[in-house]
């Protein structure tokens, strides 16, 4: 597969829509997130804690990195490279290929740059749009999968309680019909 063509430079630098540099901000707050994980080490061998313990006296050197990967529209290949490892399942016999759950180990500098990226794709969307759908739960911020049960919840049940219907709403109706039509063909 043949490379994309080069951007002229001009073309490059008439575009108003620039990729900010890579302040650290985004940085320290993907850092911060890797304090609370243990995690297993990708093929690089390093643990996301060195990379905490590590983020002060290279964080310059990383925020560089990280910028000119913005900068060039590129996300290095060897940080989409994994380790393929098999986690025995509980109860199951060791010679079945389904007792085992393959599990693909990143390195986390990958990781860091992806939470990057993700940070600056949501504060785009919502900041600048073009923002989400209200009903959106996923990619954003302080929006969880409970928040959507909870969501879906709260209209099935004022569905129902608008139909008369209780707690389930129709559900009930549904199984006195099915109670009566068994009663029927017995």
């Amino acid at each position: 597969m043949a490379p994309p063509p080069a951007v002229p430079e001009a073309d490059h630098q008439d575009d108003d829509d620039g990729i900010p540099e890579e302040t650290g901000v985004d940085l320290r707050v993907a850092v911060r997130r890797l304090k609370a994980r243990n995690t297993a080490p990708g093929p690089d061998g390093l643990p996301g804690k060195a990379w905490v313990l590590a983020s002060e006296a290279l964080g310059p050197r990383l925020e560089g990195l990280l910028s000119a990967c913005l900068e060039r529209g590129q996300f290095p290949l060897r940080w989409k490279t994994g380790k393929l490892v098999l986690i025995r399942k509980p109860g199951r016999p060791a010679d079945s290929p389904s007792a085992y759950r393959p599990v693909v180990l990143l390195d986390e500098v990958g990781k860091l740059f992806e939470r990057v990226i993700a940070n600056r794709l949501a504060e785009h969307l919502a900041g600048t749009g073009p923002d989400l759908a209200e009903h959106q739960f996923g990619f954003r911020k302080r929006r969880s999968t409970v928040d959507a049960i909870m969501r879906v919840r709260a209209l099935t049940t004022g569905d129902a309680v608008a139909r008369g219907g209780g707690c389930f709403g129709g559900v009930s109706r549904h199984r006195q019909r099915l109670q009566l039509h068994a009663l029927e063909l017995h």
